[in-house]
């Protein structure tokens, strides 16, 4: 994870573009833990290639990460793109996946 995480603002803030997905609504799947990793198939896992140069697809760390789909919808504003998230606003208003968010 990035060393300088953005501060997350007070929930009885002004809302503002969410700090964790910058107002898109959704983050990229990450790998959070090593059990979602798995061996590199291009190198065996071994981290380098057959000229002993650092392999390309894992970076030298012999594993690589499984994601299941590309986005999520962010942790932090549920979708919204905004934090906090005004009582007010409407799941048509949402700005990933609006239409699958149950307020």
């Amino acid at each position: 994870m990035p060393e300088n995480i953005p501060e997350r603002p007070s929930p009885d803030s002004e809302p503002k573009k969410c700090p964790e997905c910058q107002g898109r609504g959704w983050v990229d799947n990450r790998c959070l833990t090593p059990d979602h990793t798995h061996k590199c198939p291009i190198c065996d896992g071994k981290g380098i290639n057959a000229i002993e140069k650092e392999c390309y697809a894992c970076r030298g760390t012999g594993l690589l990460e499984v994601r299941q789909v590309d986005k999520n919808p962010c942790p932090l504003c549920g979708g919204a793109g905004i934090y906090p998230v005004p009582m007010s606003m409407r799941a048509q208003e949402f700005a990933y996946n609006p239409g699958r968010r149950k307020l």
